[in-house]
């Protein structure tokens, strides 16, 4: 047994110390909880008391990569591990098991990485850290509690229930996009092929009529010649502008200016907010409801948080919380963290079911992100038509009106 210092919260504000006897880790905090305290922070009263490693086990894991493997290839690789572990199935033989059950390059080459490591004496969590653009820190500690607290089959439940969840909310968005982008592309390549092919072949008829045109005609006509003598300076300078915005976004100063811009717009801004509240409260109820102190909780959802500027408001809180502060009073300076969804927390804060109160969170805020770019889409679809519809109609009537005078004249 060893002893573990702990710092705990008993209700939002008053913070209790002291020690208590557990065989690791993950087994201190679940005390912690039992005796009706929510842990800030637990940690080992003696360093020389750490668990030492079995022989040829490694402390550190080289960090690797592996092209080609997808995300939703983690969700299915999540789920079928939570299955064969949950059915008693010793973790080696899992993974060799479904190491036999894919017939890609990259996931087999990911998966004999992962069984090395566990062949070598590693613990899963510590064969997946080596795959940090693969698996998550968040990922990883909560495997991680998994194994220490014995219920490793269930942490692997809630983490594909996790993934899940998440790959259905960017499935809904991306094909509620498919609309209006598919509009989109569609008139860019009308109105590039009349302006390139089908109104210089047009103009040769006024041409040859040899009467003076309408302004709006003479403008297209400009417009017409300069795309198709010069089309491809227009298309360097479209792939030169998409090539430094990219530059631009990828540095921090960039990237940080255009997630302002996006907080910005109408209702795009409010779906942003919604769906890191929703991603957020996501994770922290995971986290918590698996029994991890709220300090290591929070750290590991500000991670989660993937627009710059809210991750910058987010980042103050784990420090808030361990120095003392109420969870939901931290929260409240985050300005995508409602007035809803703060009394929630407060609630559940107060009762000791702040893991709960996150889940509510989250489930309310995802379903309000849902009504929300149900509402964008319903705009954004009439309007990319309308500009189309405007534009091809210009053209139309720009080139009719020739026509037009020259019947009025012949009258």
């Amino acid at each position: 047994m060893n002893t573990f210092n702990y710092r705990a919260k008993q209700g939002p504000r008053n913070i209790v110390q002291g020690t208590i006897e557990a065989e690791n880790k993950e087994m201190a905090i679940r005390k912690v909880i039992q005796s009706g305290y929510t842990p800030i922070d637990v940690s080992l009263a003696m360093a020389g008391a750490k668990p030492k490693k079995k022989a040829g086990q490694r402390s550190r894991v080289a960090t690797l990569g592996v092209s080609g493997v997808r995300p939703r290839d983690i969700v299915v690789f999540t789920r079928q591990l939570s299955d064969l572990v949950d059915a008693s199935v010793p973790i080696l033989r899992a993974m060799a098991i479904v190491r036999r059950q894919t017939d890609r390059p990259a996931l087999k080459e990911l998966y004999q990485r992962i069984y090395s490591a566990l062949e070598n004496g590693s613990s899963l969590s510590e064969a997946l850290r080596g795959h940090r653009k693969l698996f998550s820190n968040f990922y990883v500690e909560l495997v991680r509690t998994g194994e220490a607290s014995g219920q490793l089959a269930m942490i692997l439940d809630r983490l594909a229930n996790y993934l899940e969840k998440e790959q259905e909310v960017q499935g809904r968005v991306l094909s509620s996009l498919a609309y209006p982008f598919l509009i989109l592309l569609v008139g860019i390549a009308t109105v590039f092929v009349l302006l390139t092919w089908v109104i210089p072949r047009i103009t040769v008829m006024f041409d040859d009529l040899g009467q003076e045109l309408p302004t709006v005609t003479m403008v297209l006509i400009g417009i017409s010649e300069f795309f198709a003598g010069y089309w491809w300076v227009l298309l360097a300078a479209v792939i030169g502008l998409i090539a430094g915005g990219t530059a631009y976004a990828g540095t921090p100063q960039g990237a940080a200016a255009i997630d302002e811009f996006k907080l910005r717009i109408p209702l795009l801004g409010g779906f942003i907010r919604m769906v890191e509240l929703g991603r957020v409260s996501r994770t922290l109820g995971t986290l918590i409801e698996s029994r991890l102190d709220i300090t290591s909780a929070l750290n590991s959802a500000c991670s989660t948080v993937q627009n710059n500027i809210l991750r910058e408001e987010f980042s103050h809180v784990p420090r808030e919380v361990s120095q003392g502060a109420a969870v939901h009073t931290a929260l409240k300076k985050c300005s995508f963290f409602s007035e809803m969804a703060i009394n929630i927390i407060t609630v559940g804060e107060e009762t000791g079911n702040l893991g709960k109160g996150f889940n509510k969170v989250a489930h309310t805020s995802e379903r309000l992100a849902d009504d929300i770019m149900k509402t964008l889409v319903s705009l954004v679809g009439p309007l990319v038509l309308m500009i189309i519809v405007g534009i091809v109609g210009f053209m139309v009537v720009a080139m009719l009106l020739p026509i037009f005078q020259m019947n009025l004249l012949i009258s």
